[in-house]
């Protein structure tokens, strides 16, 4: 980044942030609608409501950290401009989109008991995230440029047991936590490489 191209990197900022912020307002319509809906929560609906609540948060200050770095480019930072930049894109992609879209055949598995609908939302879930990640779409093609397929893959298959541990009440607390933990892994190395 210089002072030759920072235009160009101010329009794509606020291009980010514009995209960021309507998956913000797409999680929050989601929780809106939900947490009405009922008059108890055990586990099955907790954690699918609590990795919306991370995905809001996370889209919620990717948004800001990114609008911040706007500044930073005008007034000449670049390096830190740069850093503002690769954290704002790991939040909003490991713990936005990755939890956001994960969350939604968990919630449907709970909203609905029709067998259909749970496996079509399952399994457009599992291959459009694939397709986005192994295809080189996603970011973590750069984060992990020699091991991305293989983060890949462990995100979709642990995705995948944690709706089947959902749907047949087994270890699913315990599936979370890993499913969790290794987001906020995937994360925090993400952010450490940057």
């Amino acid at each position: 980044m210089n002072k030759e191209n920072r235009g160009f990197y101010i329009d794509q900022i606020q291009t980010d942030v514009a995209l960021i912020s309507f998956m913000t307002v797409i999680s929050v319509f989601f929780l809106g609608s939900l947490l009405p809906q009922f008059n108890s929560y055990n586990l099955s609906i907790r954690i699918p409501i609590s990795f919306l609540i991370i995905s809001t948060f996370a889209f919620l200050f990717s948004t800001l950290i990114l609008s911040n770095t706007t500044s930073e480019i005008i007034h000449e930072r670049y390096k830190k401009a740069e850093k503002h930049i690769a954290y704002g894109y790991v939040l909003s992609e490991y713990l936005g989109i990755y939890l956001f879209v994960l969350s939604i055949p968990l919630l449907i598995s709970v909203i609905s008991d029709d067998i259909y609908l749970r496996i079509i939302t399952l399994s457009v879930t599992i291959l459009g995230m694939g397709f986005y990640q192994i295809m080189g779409f996603s970011v973590i093609g750069n984060h992990f440029p020699k091991t991305y397929k293989i983060h890949s893959v462990i995100t979709l298959l642990l995705g995948t047991l944690l709706f089947i541990s959902q749907v047949y009440q087994m270890y699913f607390t315990e599936m979370s936590i890993l499913f969790l933990l290794f987001i906020f892994l995937i994360t925090i190395l993400a952010s450490v490489k940057n």
